[in-house]
């Protein structure tokens, strides 16, 4: 029964958002675009991903002119894909390969690209979360995992605050993580970390930096930060590693040195140990606006318990090396979460009762990893 119905609240999901959401990367669409004297490169494709020995057609065309020059095309690595002389790019490898295009207009060269994932398999469910986004939670075949699209995600309007910690476990919600306050051009702030398990089949990682008003009050347990207008994102960069039993530590994925409010990256799966969540380790650089916020969040992170490095390259475990505005880091054993058993004990009981169903209504008051895509996976 409860599968039943966990499968068609997936399938539900999954209709509404073909008809509600708008795609972030439609089959066929204008991909790129390069203006020069009033042409323009234009690069499109019927997909974003193909699979290992089948092959996707790209196109490209210039604009303002009254006659398509040649195109030429080239793959940045062609043990991953290959693209012929008309553009139809072959999968080698599973991988990511970009595919280049150039033409030459009135003396001058044109160029587009785009990237192009190669899969070792075709799933439906899978390409439809690649190209558009499901409660703004998207899939990666780049490195198998899913990930919010913060740039326009129903979440930012929710802001997070102590709260949503304390009430997460009581929805199979279990992780570590960190937080530094710091007061900055006339506002408090608030830079968290986090890893863990996030309900019964995801674990994965997430950095978020929130902002107020100044406030001379202190920070309680229902103080809530927003989340930051787009002048105040960061740009950053955070890889997930998970420990094996032999003691080996692989890469899980690794979300691109980009601009974020919340960067986050979840794998489907399951830890050993939810408490604490030491098999999992958090690496990565945080840009910030100038040197003396790098200085205030640094200091931060050393009350936390993490030791600062002497070089970039000898960050150790729980660590950190500030460079100029970037703060370097690995972390994977500090932790600010109390133990939470009783509460997990609660909540495994109540989630045998069937509370799945009421996630929907619960989790937009938590703000974290949305029953969208953990519904979806159920039926991968």
């Amino acid at each position: 029964m409860k599968k039943s119905l966990t499968k068609l609240l997936a399938l539900m999901l999954v209709l509404i958002t073909v008809f509600s959401v708008s795609p972030i990367n439609a089959f066929a669409e204008e991909l790129q675009e390069t203006p020069s004297e009033g042409h323009a490169l234009v690069l499109t494709s019927d997909n974003i991903s193909v699979v290992i020995r089948k092959t996707i057609q790209m196109s490209a065309s210039v604009t303002n002119v009254s006659k398509q020059p040649e195109f030429t095309w080239e793959s940045s690595d062609e043990k991953v894909a290959t693209v012929d002389e008309n553009g139809k790019v072959r999968g080698v490898a599973a991988g990511k390969a970009v595919i280049r295009v150039s033409a030459v207009v009135d003396g001058e060269t044109l160029h587009g690209e785009f990237a192009i994932n190669v899969v070792t398999r075709d799933n439906f469910l899978k390409n439809f979360l690649e190209n558009r986004q499901v409660l703004s939670y998207m899939y990666s075949y780049v490195d198998d995992y899913y990930y919010t699209n913060d740039k326009k995600c129903w979440q930012y309007n929710f802001g997070f605050g102590k709260i949503y910690d304390f009430v997460s476990p009581y929805i199979l919600l279990e992780y570590d993580y960190i937080r530094v306050f710091f007061e900055y051009e006339g506002k408090d702030w608030m830079l968290q970390m986090w890893k863990g398990q996030y309900g019964m089949i995801f674990y994965g990682g997430e950095i978020g930096i929130y902002n107020r008003p100044h406030s001379e009050k202190g920070i309680g347990p229902w103080t809530m930060f927003a989340c930051p207008a787009e002048e105040d994102w960061l740009q950053m960069e955070m890889t997930l590693w998970h420990e094996e039993l032999d003691g080996t530590w692989t890469r899980e994925f690794t979300r691109e040195y980009d601009y974020y409010w919340w960067c986050t990256g979840f794998k489907n799966g399951h830890i050993r140990q939810e408490e604490p969540a030491d098999e999992l380790r958090l690496t990565g650089r945080i840009t910030f606006k100038d040197e003396e916020m790098a200085k205030l969040v640094a200091d931060g992170f050393a009350e936390c318990g993490l030791i600062k490095a002497n070089s970039k390259d000898r960050i150790g475990v729980d660590g950190f090396y500030t460079e100029g505005s970037d703060i370097y880091f690995s972390w994977q054993n500090i932790s600010e979460a109390e133990s939470t058993m009783f509460i997990k004990v609660s909540a495994g009981f109540l989630y045998n009762l069937t509370i799945l169903p009421f996630y929907p209504i619960i989790l937009p008051f938590v703000g974290m990893f949305s029953v969208a895509v953990m519904l979806v996976n159920v039926i991968l």
